[in-house]
């Protein structure tokens, strides 16, 4: 199993959507996803799903973003082992008749209420430097201009005199007089920094009225593609590393974005200042590349592999990854990539009170269903029975809107999952499965809001087996996932 990097915080924002529809960052998108999924992974930099706070499209809006910097503030607060991450990709802007560097949020109204909407430099950075944590790492991809294989945006249409893009000159205390980090990659570090593996760093995508440029296939940005391949195991390191250090990101990022582009006949360098070296994420789940992969870092373009996912007791040890599996020990469930494995009896407040579960053999990795029993809410799913079913029972009231649009939730899964084809019905038998337990937990009267949203999530990836032919069925687990755990946090706090 992976190591979680237990102790990692970030925040990953991006400004792919402007209320200024030219100021829109399609690729900001793919690269803010890009980064978020690789930084959850357990088999990548392994930080828990809930350490990691992702703000993007019309969410980021100039309240959500120092909103986001705040939570980031508190963990780091309660937290005294902390390392933060701040990864921001948008429009980075300059008024020079002000002489002041902003950074362009969603719901920025006008190029002419710039000083008004947006977000100054000193007001971002004083926020920032406010993390108290031990370890801080901020990434800045905000230098997006016009022309081509330049973040797919026109800025010229809508450029007001003396207000242009360029890169956004954060800097923090601990770094402002530090030189620019230019060592090689796979140069050796300072084993006291090491020990003390403290510090701040911070990584920008460009260097002065440079522009942050995308891949000739629009994948992503050079940056976030190097920035990915840094967090990932390219940079050199010892055999038995196990941890990716800040000074592995700096260097190979610096290096290979400037290459990259040079190759594309482009100008583009990344500066980056550090007073440290610590680590910033896990080196493949902390298993090490060697270990991990067998030496060949993965693709940064490549789909992330399926993840496990233990579930012990109360405590979800690792995020849940898209298409991944889920190992729950206690009680012995297996819930993988839309088959569902248990063996054992399931009781208690943990999986929800469902009595004992009683299933026949396993096969090629596939359920064989025989009958449920113990549960009070007259369940009937299975290969033995003529479709998958969920049972709600007389469990709402009308002063409980949620209830009441749970039920008929459910009412509308069990109409759809009458209608998957018989070479999908072990899945639909898992999903009936899966919303069977969930529904059990969410209105428990001592309900596990953890373990709801653990199976919320597995309803969501199980569901995804119908994307093709019956998108609904996604639709309505996705609403019964989240209306489940809206109750369960009513209700157990």
């Amino acid at each position: 199993m992976s190591d979680v990097f237990a102790n990692g915080y970030a925040v990953v924002i991006g400004v792919d959507e402007n209320q200024i529809e030219r100021f829109a960052l399609p690729t900001v998108a793919k690269d803010v996803q890009a980064v978020y999924d690789v930084l959850i992974h357990p088999e990548r930099c392994a930080y828990k799903a809930e350490n990691v706070k992702f703000v993007k499209g019309s969410e980021s809006t100039r309240k959500n973003i120092l909103d986001s910097l705040f939570w980031l503030q508190e963990q780091a607060e309660a937290d005294k082992n902390a390392t933060a991450v701040v990864y921001y990709s948008g429009h980075g802007m300059e008024d020079k008749d002000a002489g002041q560097y902003y950074l362009i949020p969603y719901d920025i109204r006008s190029i002419g209420r710039l000083r008004a909407d947006a977000i100054k430099a000193e007001e971002l950075t004083a926020e920032i430097s406010t993390i108290a944590a031990q370890r801080l790492l901020v990434i800045l991809d905000c230098c997006h201009a016009a022309g081509m294989d330049v973040k797919d945006v026109d800025l010229e249409a809508t450029r007001t005199p003396n207000i242009e893009a360029g890169a956004f000159p954060i800097d923090l205390p601990e770094t402002k007089d530090v030189p620019d980090y230019t060592a090689e990659p796979g140069e050796s570090k300072d084993v006291n920094d090491l020990l003390d593996g403290e510090g701040r760093a911070i990584l920008n995508s460009s260097t002065g009225s440079q522009s942050s440029y995308i891949r000739k296939d629009g994948a992503m940005s050079l940056f976030t593609y190097h920035l990915i391949e840094a967090l990932t195991g390219y940079a050199p390191h010892p055999d038995d590393a196990t941890v990716v250090y800040v000074t592995d990101v700096m260097s190979w990022v610096t290096h290979e974005v400037k290459k990259s582009a040079a190759r594309e006949g482009r100008d583009q360098t990344p500066v980056m200042r550090t007073s440290g070296v610590f680590p910033v994420a896990q080196l493949i789940g902390g298993k090490g590349l060697a270990k991990g992969l067998g030496e060949m870092p993965p693709d940064p373009l490549a789909p992330l592999p399926e993840a496990s996912i233990s579930v012990q007791a109360n405590s979800v040890e690792d995020s849940i990854i898209a298409g991944g599996n889920v190992d729950v020990r206690e009680g012995g469930i297996n819930f993988g990539s839309g088959d569902v494995h248990i063996e054992g009896p399931v009781a208690g407040r943990d999986i929800g009170h469902v009595g004992d579960v009683v299933y026949g053999d396993v096969t090629d990795d596939k359920i064989t269903i025989g009958a449920m029993t113990g549960t009070n809410s007259g369940i009937a799913i299975g290969r033995g029975s003529s479709a998958s079913y969920v049972s709600y029972g007389d469990r709402s009231t009308a002063a409980d809107p949620a209830r009441v649009e749970l039920e008929k939730l459910v009412v509308q899964l069990n109409e759809l999952l009458k209608q998957a084809p018989a070479e999908q019905q072990d899945t639909a038998d898992a999903v009936a499965q899966t919303t069977q337990l969930l529904i059990n937990q969410a209105v428990d009267d001592d309900p596990n809001p953890t373990m709801v949203q653990t199976m919320g999530t597995v309803l969501k990836q199980t569901a995804q087996s119908f994307t093709d032919n019956l998108p609904q069925i996604v639709d309505v687990a996705g609403k019964i996932a989240a209306v489940a755990a809206t109750i369960a946090k009513a209700t157990g706090g």
